[in-house]
């Protein structure tokens, strides 16, 4: 069987770098990303990875994503969810956050979901879905 991931453990991919602290997954995409279907299915991939196929409590840093496709927006929504507990995501400008506005109103994700403009405000969201 596998050992679960450790804190400290930090997984990089092109698109997205991924590392546990306090029990949450914090996911981090790359700077000027490009989120195509291809992209987003390599980072659910890549996470399911990294977890072990163990479900998450994710923390998603999407300042980086200067774009994305309907397509990517709809598989995130659904098989992206593959998992995951409950996700916060963090935006860094107006853009970021119309992309998410727009991705939590019309794909309505699966599974509890917040947008939060900062990192501690998202952490303290996230921490009732820890003890589940």
């Amino acid at each position: 069987m596998d050992e679960p991931v450790k804190a400290g453990e930090v997984f990089e991919t092109p698109y997205v770098t991924m590392w546990l602290k306090d029990g949450l997954v914090y996911c981090k995409y790359a700077d000027d990303l490009d989120l195509s279907i291809e992209v987003a299915k390599f980072c659910v991939e890549s996470r399911i990875f990294f977890t072990k196929g163990k479900p998450a409590v994710l923390l998603v840093d999407m300042k980086g994503i200067k774009s994305t496709s309907k397509e990517a927006r709809n598989y995130m929504a659904t098989i992206g969810t593959t998992l995951v507990t409950a996700a916060a995501l963090v935006t860094g400008s107006p853009f970021n956050n119309a992309l998410a506005n727009l991705f939590l109103s019309v794909n309505k994700p699966a599974i509890p979901t917040r947008l939060f403009s900062n990192e501690d405000d998202a952490r303290q969201w996230l921490l009732p879905y820890l003890e589940q």
